[in-house]
C-alpha cells in the first residue's frame, strides 16, 4: 500500500519532482518536471541540472541551494528556471538532502513549483498600485513584462490597441501580442534584453507588427526600458500604432513615383534614405544599391570633393532653391557615363529629423536642342552675312559687264559705214566677254540657291569615273594649250564605277581643273584618279588636280570655300569669275556624301582633292 501510494505520489504531483546527485546530476525526473519544463524523463536523466534548466546567470544559485540543505536539511527558494524553448519560469523551490547512517549524502530530493501566474497576479497588484497613473497618462500602449516573458500591466492605450481586456492579457506570454512569424525569434531577443538591459528601440529599421485579438495587423514602433523593481527585473515596452504615418508614407512614396523627374531623398549624414524608380532608371543602379550610400556615389568625381561642404551648406541653410544655377552640372550613371542635369532641392521636416529632397532632371536632350538651335542661328547669320556679300558682289558683278553692254552697243548702233575696224572688234569682244560673265553667274546663283534649299535633285546611278574624267580632260585641254601649259592626267587601266550623279561630279571636276588652268600662268596641271583608297570613313575614290599655279595665301585658306571668296593675289586679280565655283563644288560632293579639301604653299602651286565614297555595284 505504501508501495501503491509512493508511486502515485511521484507520478501525479503537480509539482516537478527531481532526485539529484551530490553534484547535481538528475537521477529521477517526474511528469510534472516534464510538463513545466519541456525535457522528457530521458532528455533529463544523467544530465547535470545545472546544464539543464538553470539560467547560466544563476548557477552560484542552485549550489547555494543544495549547500543549504545540506547545512540545514531542507532549503526552500523562489527563483526562476529556464525551460527547453529557452523560456523562463518562476519556480518555488523546495530541496531536502538525504544522507546515509553515517550523514553522508545520499542524494537531493527537489521540488519545484510553478509560481509563475501567481507571480504575475501578486507583482500585477504591486506594479498596478505603484505605475498606474503615470502609464494611463502616457499617449502610447504600455505593456510590462517580467524577466519570464509574462504581462504583468497593461494600460488602457493597451487594451484598446490590441483589442483585449486587461484581464485577458495577464499573466499571458508578451508573444501573444505579435505575429505568429516574429515569435521564433522574439524569445532569443527578449532573453537577450534582459541580459543587457539598457533603453532602446525594437527592431529599428525593421516592419515590425502587432497582433490584435481578432488576429489582425498592424505596424507598430517599440521602444524598450528596463525597469527594477522590488519584484525584480522588468522591461517596459512602449507600442505605437504607426498605421495612420504608414499610410502617409505610402501616400508620400506614391507621389514619389508620380513625380517626372528623378528623386532622391538624403539625410543630415549625406546618406540616400529614398529614391523613386526614374531615379533607379535615371541613374542606372538597383534601389538597393542606393539605400544607405552617400550621394557622391551619383557625383562625377571631379566634383565629388566640393560637394559635401555644399550638402553641409544646405543643412545649416535649408529653403528650397536650385543647385548650381548658371552652372553646368552633370550626374554620374553607374556605368560611369556623365550627363547634364538640373537639380532642385527642398528641405524636409520629419518626425526623424531634417532631410532634403532633391529633384534630378535629365537634361541632354534640351542641351541638344539648344545646340542645334545655336547651331541655325549661326548658320541663319551667316546666310545674313552671306546676303550681305551677295548684294555688295553683285552691285559690282552685274554692273560692270552691263555697262559694258550698253556702252559698246551703243556705239555699235551707230551704224558706222564700212567693214568693223580693229576697236569695234575689240569691244564687241568685251560684250561677249561680259554677257558670258552672265550667264555663268546666274547659273551659279541657281545652283548654288537649289542646293542651299535643299532642292537639287541627284539622279543617282552607276557611273563610270574615268569616263568623266576623260571628258573632263578634253573638254579642257584646248584652254590648256591656248595658255601652253602641259596638261598631263594619270587614270586606271579599267573603268572606275561609282554609284554617283555624273552631272554634279563633271561640274565638280570643271570647277577644280578649269580653276586650275585658269590661274596657272605657266608651267603644269596635272590630273590623278585613284581607285580604292582606303581612309578613316571607308573606301574612297579619289581625284586630285595639281597645278604650279601662285598658291593660296594663308590668310585667304580659311576663307577660300565660301560663297562669293576671291582671293586677290596679283596673279589673280583679273582673272574672271564669280566667287561661287568652289563654293558650289564642295556643296555638291557634301550631297554625294564626300568631300572636298586642298594643299596649298604660296608661290608653289596647289593640290585640289575630291573623295567620294564607295561601295561599288
Amino acid at each position: 500500500m505504501a508501495s501503491d501510494f509512493s508511486a502515485a505520489y511521484w507520478e501525479q504531483n503537480p509539482d516537478a519532482l527531481l532526485v539529484l546527485s551530490p553534484q547535481g546530476i538528475v537521477l529521477e525526473w517526474n511528469p510534472a518536471a516534464e510538463r513545466i519544463f519541456g525535457y522528457v524523463q530521458a532528455e533529463a536523466e544523467g544530465r547535470s541540472i545545472l546544464d539543464l534548466i538553470v539560467p547560466t546567470d544563476r548557477a552560484h544559485e542552485e549550489e547555494a541551494i543544495r549547500a543549504e540543505a545540506l547545512r540545514l536539511g531542507t532549503a526552500v527558494h523562489e527563483t526562476v528556471r529556464r525551460r527547453k524553448d529557452g523560456s523562463l519560469v518562476h519556480v518555488n523551490i523546495s530541496t531536502k538532502a538525504v544522507l546515509d547512517a553515517g550523514g553522508q549524502v545520499l542524494y537531493f530530493l527537489s521540488s519545484k513549483k510553478d509560481v509563475t501566474q501567481l507571480k504575475v497576479q501578486r507583482d500585477a497588484k504591486l506594479l498596478e498600485a505603484r505605475f498606474r497613473d503615470l502609464l494611463e497618462s502616457t499617449p502610447d500602449a504600455i505593456v510590462m513584462v517580467n524577466v519570464t516573458g509574462r504581462i504583468v500591466l497593461v494600460n488602457s492605450q493597451a487594451e484598446r490597441v490590441f483589442g483585449y481586456q486587461r484581464a485577458d492579457l495577464l499573466g499571458l506570454p508578451v508573444e501573444v501580442l505579435l505575429p505568429q512569424r516574429y515569435r521564433g525569434t522574439h524569445l532569443g531577443r527578449r532573453s537577450g534584453f534582459f541580459a543587457q538591459p539598457r533603453t532602446r528601440t525594437m527592431g529599428a529599421g525593421l516592419e515590425l507588427y502587432g497582433l490584435r485579438q481578432d488576429g489582425s495587423e498592424f505596424p507598430v514602433e517599440i521602444s524598450l526600458s528596463p525597469i527594477d523593481t522590488e519584484e525584480g527585473a522588468m522591461v517596459m515596452s512602449a507600442i505605437r500604432d504607426i498605421t495612420d504615418r504608414k499610410k502617409a508614407d505610402q501616400k508620400f512614396k506614391d507621389l514619389l513615383e508620380a513625380a517626372p523627374d528623378a528623386m532622391v531623398i538624403v539625410n543630415r549624414d549625406g546618406r540616400i534614405v529614398l529614391v523613386n524608380s526614374q531615379a533607379v532608371r535615371l541613374f542606372g543602379w538597383s534601389r538597393d544599391e542606393l539605400l544607405g550610400q552617400q550621394i557622391e556615389l551619383l557625383v562625377p568625381a571631379r566634383f565629388s570633393g566640393s560637394h559635401p561642404a555644399h550638402r553641409r551648406g544646405f543643412f545649416a541653410e535649408p529653403r528650397s532653391r536650385s543647385m548650381g544655377a548658371g552652372l553646368e552640372l552633370h550626374g554620374l550613371r553607374k556605368d560611369g557615363s556623365e550627363f547634364p542635369v538640373e537639380i532642385s532641392l527642398s528641405p524636409l521636416e520629419t518626425e526623424e529629423g531634417l532631410f532634403v529632397s532633391s529633384a534630378i532632371r535629365d537634361v541632354t536632350e534640351r542641351k541638344r536642342i539648344e545646340q542645334a538651335l545655336r547651331e541655325k542661328n549661326l548658320e541663319l547669320e551667316n546666310a545674313a552675312l552671306v546676303k550681305d556679300r551677295f548684294l555688295a558682289s553683285m552691285s559690282h558683278e552685274l554692273r560692270t559687264p552691263l555697262n559694258a553692254i550698253i556702252g559698246f552697243t551703243g556705239t555699235l548702233l551707230m551704224k558706222l559705214p564700212g567693214p568693223l575696224n580693229t576697236e569695234q572688234e575689240k569691244q564687241l569682244r568685251i560684250v561677249q566677254t561680259g554677257a558670258r560673265h552672265l550667264l555663268s553667274l546666274i547659273n551659279d546663283l541657281l545652283d548654288v540657291a537649289k542646293l542651299g534649299a535643299n532642292k537639287a535633285t541627284l539622279n543617282l546611278e552607276l557611273v563610270d569615273c574615268r569616263a568623266v574624267v576623260e571628258e573632263v580632260v578634253a573638254t579642257l585641254s584646248p584652254e590648256a594649250a591656248r595658255k601652253t601649259l602641259v596638261f598631263t592626267s594619270d587614270l586606271p587601266s579599267t573603268p572606275v564605277v561609282l554609284r554617283s550623279d555624273r552631272r554634279a561630279m563633271s561640274q565638280i571636276l570643271i570647277n577644280l581643273v578649269g580653276n586650275a588652268i585658269k590661274f596657272t600662268q605657266q608651267g603644269s596641271v596635272h590630273l590623278t584618279l585613284k581607285d580604292d583608297v582606303l581612309r578613316a570613313g571607308g573606301r574612297m575614290v579619289v581625284v586630285c588636280v595639281q597645278d604650279t599655279g601662285p598658291g593660296i595665301p594663308a590668310d585667304d585658306q580659311t576663307r577660300l570655300f565660301e560663297a562669293f571668296s576671291r582671293v586677290e593675289s596679283a596673279d589673280r586679280r583679273h582673272q574672271e569669275g564669280t566667287g561661287l565655283g568652289l563654293h558650289l563644288s564642295r556643296k555638291l560632293a557634301d550631297a554625294l556624301g564626300g568631300r572636298i579639301h586642298f594643299e596649298s604653299t604660296e608661290e608653289q602651286g596647289s593640290t585640289f582633292i575630291l573623295e567620294l565614297p564607295e561601295p561599288r555595284e
